[in-house]
């Protein structure tokens, strides 16, 4: 029992000095890292992306009512709102590379 106890603390006490260690060492290279030197980031416009009214519409109309079971509230499930538009940010030269 008692070398259970030794072997347990020591274990604790190996753990404890080599995440001393690591701490310091990363915090070391933390403190000695120079700031990158990229330049400039460029960053894209904001663009706002509304449904139309006939694209509304013909999600409404797609929509179906489930039955009510087990006293839960019927749901609607819209299948149309699982389509996702196609959205290209790449410029127009990478356009008329692409075909």
């Amino acid at each position: 029992m008692f070398r259970k106890l030794i072997a347990i603390a020591m274990a604790l006490l190996i753990n404890v000095v080599v995440l001393a260690w690591f701490h310091a060492w990363s915090a070391n290279i933390v403190a000695t890292a120079e700031p990158a030197t990229t330049g400039r980031v460029p960053t894209l416009p904001t663009i706002q992306v509304r449904p139309t009214r006939a694209q509304l519409d013909a999600l409404r109309r797609e929509r179906v009512v489930l039955p009510v079971t087990s006293g839960v509230a019927p749901a609607e499930v819209g299948m149309g709102a699982l389509v996702m538009p196609f959205y290209s940010f790449a410029g127009a030269d990478a356009a008329e590379r692409a075909g």
